[in-house]
C-alpha cells in the first residue's frame, strides 16, 4: 500500500520502479490501474445468476483469467494490479475474503494466512478455481486510511509517502527542464503539419521553437530560485483565504500551464512575423512581467478580488521587474502585457463599449463586456486552449457559465454538452453523453472514443460539480470516476473489460463554495488536475457599466425618457447592494441576493412599458419601485424587515429622482395587474376585489362549499403569483408554514383563468 497526499508522488515511484525493473531483467512489465470506486461492486468482482448459476466476470476477475490462461505470453511478463481509489471496507473486505487474500502475492510468512491462501487459488463463487501464478502483484494508491479496516492494513506492506518527498523545488527543475527540451505541442498529432505547411519545413520549425522555448527557460530560471519570486509567492499564498483547500501541487500546476501560454503566444508571433521576431530583450520584458500575472492568476486565482490585490502589491514589493503605473489604486491584476512591445495594457482598455436593442433585454444569451469578464475569458482561454480541465467557483449568480460560454465562443472548434449535477448523479450521466456525442473506434492500440465530428472537441461542462453526495465512506462516485478520465485518459468498459482511450474531450466544471449547504468538498486527488479560478459578484463599477447597458435599451422603447437611463442605473445598483448587505443567509437560507435580480428587475420593467405609448417620470419610478417590492420584500419574513425595505426604496428613489411627486410615483400600495386592463398598469385594490369575486363566483359553487374571504394580503399574494408566472421561465417556490393558505391562493388564481 503506497499512502500519501496528492501530489506526493506515488504513481510515478510505482511506474519509475516498474520501468527500471523491465530494463534490469528485461522481463516485460505490464500494469492494469483500477479505481475501484468508480465502478459498482459488481463490475469490478463479476456476477453470479441466482437462477442459471452462470458466472459473468467482473473487471478484476477478468484480468487475473487473462493473465492465468496465458493465452498470449502473459506467463513471461510481470504484472502489477494497481488500485488508485479510496480503500472502504465494502470492496478491499471482498477482495481479502470472497475472492482470495492478497498476502498469497505479497509472500507473506504462511503463519499469516487462512486455509485457502496456502493455495494461491482465485475461488469464484460458482466453483471454479484458477491457479494463480507467481507473476502478479497487488498494490494499492490511496490517500488515507480513514476507513481500512485492521484486517487489511495489517496484511499489507505500508509505505508512506509524505508531503515533502516531492518539494517545490523539484517540480521548478523538472518544468524547467521540460520547457527547454521538449516541444509544447508534442502530443498534438497535427502540430508538425501546421507548422511545416507555414514555412515550408516542419522540422526546422520545431527546432526553431525549441531554441525559443530554451530561451524562456534560462530567462524563467532565476526567478524560481530559492527565496527568489516564486517561492516566497508561494508562502504569502499558503497564509491567505482560498474558496477551496490550497495544495502546492494544483497550485505550481496551473502556473505552469499559463506560462505555456506565455511561451505559445511568443512562437506564434515569431512565426507570423517572421521577418522581424521579438529580440532576446523583448522576450525577456514580455515573459517576465507575464509571469506576475500568472502567480497571481495561479496563487489567487481561487481567492477574493482584494485578496488577489494583495499578491499583487507584495509581488510588487518583492521585484524588480517593470511595473505599471498603477493610478488611483488600480491593483496589479488589472493589467496586461503586450506581446509586440511588452508594454503594461490596462484591462480596462479593452473593454468594448456595447448598445444593445430593447429586445434583446430579455434575451438570455446577451453578455456586457466588463473588466471581470474580459480578464477572465482571457485567463480561461489559455487553460482552454491548452485542453486542460478547469474549474470556476463562485456564490450562486455570480457569472460562472455565462463567463465560460462566452471564452468558448473564441473557439470555434469546440462543442459544449452541459451537465446538470445533483446529489444522485452517478458516472452513467457521463457514459450516456459519450453515447450520444461521441463513438468508438477500434485502432490497433485499443478502442478510442472521439466526438462524431472530425477535428472538434467535445466540453462536457459539469454544473454544480460539487452536489454529489458522499457514500458512507466519504466518496463521490462520479468524481473519482472524472478523476479516472482526467488522470488516466480513459476508463474501463464494462461491456467487455476493454480499456477506452479518450481522444479530444475536455472536462470543465462550475459549482458553488462548498460551505454553502448541501454542497461537499472535492477530493484533493481531483482537483489537483484542475486549475481553479472564483468569479465573484461583480463590483459597483461592473454593475453599473452591465444594467446601464440594459436600461439605455429598454428606455428606447420611451424616448422622453431616455435621459432618465443613468439614475434608474445608480438607483438600482444601490438599492441592490444595500439590501444584498444586510440580508444574507445567514438570518434566513433563501435571503440570497445576486445579479440575477438585477436582470429580473431590469426585464420586468421593461414588459410593464413596452407596450406603453407614453409614461411620465413618476410612471417609470412606481413600476421600478414595484418591480423591488416584488424581487427583494416578498421574500422577507419580519415586518420590521418590509418596513426597512419600503423606507429605502422612498429613501433611494428620492435620492436619484429629487424631482418627482413623491406620492404619485411612491404612494402605497403599488399594485400592478392587467386583469382589468390589456396593459401592466396600477390598479385599484378595491376594483381588483370586485373583479376578483366576479371570476370567483363559478368557483365558489363548484369547488368549495363557502365563499373566500378576499382580504388585502389575499389579493396581494394572487398578484405576486401572476406577476411571476406571466414572465419567461417564471418559476416559483412558495415558503410559508403548514395551514397559511399556500395551496387555496394557487387554486384562486387558477380559478381565475379557468372559469
Amino acid at each position: 500500500m503506497m499512502v500519501g497526499p496528492s501530489g506526493s508522488g506515488k504513481t510515478n515511484a510505482w511506474q519509475v520502479l516498474l520501468s527500471a525493473l523491465e530494463r534490469l531483467d528485461g522481463v516485460e512489465g505490464v500494469s492494469y490501474v483500477i479505481d475501484p470506486k468508480a465502478m459498482h461492486k459488481d463490475a469490478l468482482y463479476g456476477t453470479l445468476d441466482q437462477t442459471t448459476r452462470e458466472w459473468n466476470d467482473g473487471l478484476f476477475t477478468h484480468i487475473l483469467r487473462k493473465i492465468v490462461d496465458d493465452v498470449r505470453g502473459e506467463s513471461g511478463k510481470r504484472h502489477w494490479i494497481i488500485f488508485d481509489g479510496d480503500v472502504d471496507p465494502e470492496w478491499v473486505e471482498n477482495l481479502n475474503r470472497s475472492v482470495f487474500s492478497i498476502l498469497a502475492f505479497l509472500n507473506v510468512p504462511k503463519s499469516n494466512f487462512s486455509v485457502l491462501d496456502d493455495n494461491k487459488l482465485l475461488t469464484l463463487p460458482n466453483g471454479e478455481r484458477l491457479n494463480l501464478p507467481p507473476n502478479v502483484r497487488i498494490m494499492f494508491e490511496v490517500e488515507h486510511l480513514k476507513y481500512a479496516t485492521l484486517a487489511t492494513v495489517s496484511r499489507c506492506g505500508m509505505i508512506w509517502f509524505s508531503e515533502d518527498v516531492v518539494e517545490p523545488s523539484m517540480m521548478y527543475r523538472n518544468y524547467l527542464s521540460t520547457l527547454a527540451s521538449v516541444p509544447l505541442d508534442a502530443d498534438d498529432e497535427d502540430a508538425g503539419d501546421v507548422l511545416g505547411s507555414r514555412t515550408g519545413g516542419a522540422n526546422t520549425d520545431i527546432s526553431t521553437n525549441l531554441e525559443t522555448q530554451k530561451q524562456i527557460a534560462n530567462m524563467l530560471e532565476r526567478y524560481f530560485q530559492d527565496g527568489d519570486l516564486v517561492s516566497s509567492a508561494l508562502t504569502f499564498a499558503e497564509s491567505i483565504e482560498h474558496i477551496m483547500d490550497f495544495t502546492i501541487t494544483r497550485a505550481l500546476t496551473t502556473l505552469f500551464s499559463l506560462i505555456n501560454k506565455t511561451v505559445q503566444n511568443v512562437i506564434e508571433y515569431n512565426l507570423q512575423h517572421t521577418d522581424f521576431p521579438l529580440t532576446p530583450e523583448r522576450i525577456d520584458q514580455y515573459v517576465s512581467k507575464r509571469l506576475l500575472v500568472h502567480i497571481i492568476w495561479a496563487f489567487s486565482g481561487d481567492a477574493k478580488l482584494e485578496i488577489r490585490a494583495e499578491l499583487g502589491e507584495f509581488l510588487c514589493k518583492q521585484t524588480g521587474i517593470d511595473l505599471p503605473p498603477m493610478v488611483s489604486g488600480n491593483p496589479l491584476i488589472d493589467y496586461d502585457v503586450q506581446v509586440n512591445n511588452g508594454e503594461w495594457l490596462a484591462w480596462q482598455s479593452r473593454v468594448p463599449v456595447i448598445e444593445i436593442e430593447s429586445h434583446a433585454v430579455t434575451a438570455s444569451d446577451v453578455v456586457v463586456p466588463t473588466m471581470d469578464t474580459v480578464r477572465h475569458e482571457e485567463v480561461l482561454y489559455s487553460w482552454l486552449s491548452e485542453h486542460k480541465p478547469l474549474m470556476l467557483c463562485g456564490p450562486p449568480g455570480s457569472g460562472k457559465t455565462m463567463t465560460l460560454f462566452s471564452a468558448l465562443r473564441k473557439l470555434p472548434d469546440m462543442e459544449v454538452v452541459g451537465l446538470n449535477f445533483s446529489s444522485a448523479t452517478t458516472p452513467e450521466l457521463i457514459l450516456k453523453t459519450f453515447e450520444q456525442y461521441c463513438e468508438f473506434r477500434k485502432t490497433p492500440n485499443g478502442v478510442v472514443l472521439a466526438p462524431v465530428q472530425i477535428g472538434r472537441w467535445l466540453v462536457v461542462f459539469c454544473d454544480e460539480i460539487n452536489l454529489p453526495a458522499l457514500d458512507k465512506y466519504g466518496t463521490q462516485r462520479v468524481i473519482s470516476f472524472l478523476r479516472q478520465l482526467v488522470e488516466s485518459g480513459g476508463y474501463w468498459r464494462t461491456s467487455d473489460m476493454a480499456w477506452v482511450k479518450l481522444e479530444r474531450i475536455q472536462f470543465v466544471g462550475a459549482c458553488n463554495p462548498p460551505t454553502d449547504p448541501g454542497r461537499v468538498p472535492l477530493s484533493h486527488r481531483f482537483l489537483r488536475h484542475a486549475p481553479l479560478v472564483m468569479v465573484d459578484y461583480p463590483g459597483e463599477v461592473s454593475l453599473k457599466q452591465i444594467y446601464g447597458t440594459y436600461n439605455r435599451a429598454l428606455l428606447k422603447v420611451v424616448p422622453n425618457l431616455r435621459a432618465y437611463a443613468e439614475p434608474l442605473t445608480d438607483a438600482m445598483v444601490a438599492f441592490y447592494l444595500a439590501s444584498q448587505k444586510r440580508y444574507t443567509t445567514d438570518i434566513q437560507a433563501h435571503y440570497v441576493y445576486s445579479p440575477r435580480e438585477l436582470t429580473r428587475w431590469v426585464r420586468g420593467i421593461y414588459e410593464a412599458i413596452r407596450p406603453l405609448e407614453t409614461l411620465s417620470v413618476e410612471g417609470l419610478v412606481r413600476v421600478w419601485a414595484h418591480e423591488a417590492l416584488r424581487l427583494f420584500q416578498d421574500r422577507l419574513v419580519t415586518e420590521e424587515e418590509r418596513n426597512w425595505t419600503d423606507d429605502n426604496i422612498d429613501t433611494v428613489s428620492m435620492e436619484h429622482f429629487p424631482t418627482i411627486n413623491k406620492e404619485e410615483a411612491l404612494g402605497r400600495p403599488i399594485l400592478y395587474s392587467n386583469w382589468t386592463s390589456k396593459n401592466y398598469i396600477p390598479v385599484d385594490r378595491e376594483v381588483l376585489r370586485e373583479y376578483t369575486k366576479a371570476r370567483l363566483r363559478v368557483f365558489y359553487e363548484e369547488e368549495l362549499d363557502v365563499p373566500l374571504v378576499l382580504f388585502n394580503d389575499v389579493l396581494d399574494h394572487v398578484l405576486r403569483i401572476d406577476r411571476v408566472f406571466r414572465q419567461i421561465q417564471g418559476h416559483l417556490l412558495l415558503i410559508g408554514v403548514s395551514g397559511s393558505g399556500k395551496v387555496s391562493i394557487l387554486q384562486v388564481l387558477a380559478s381565475i383563468f379557468l372559469f
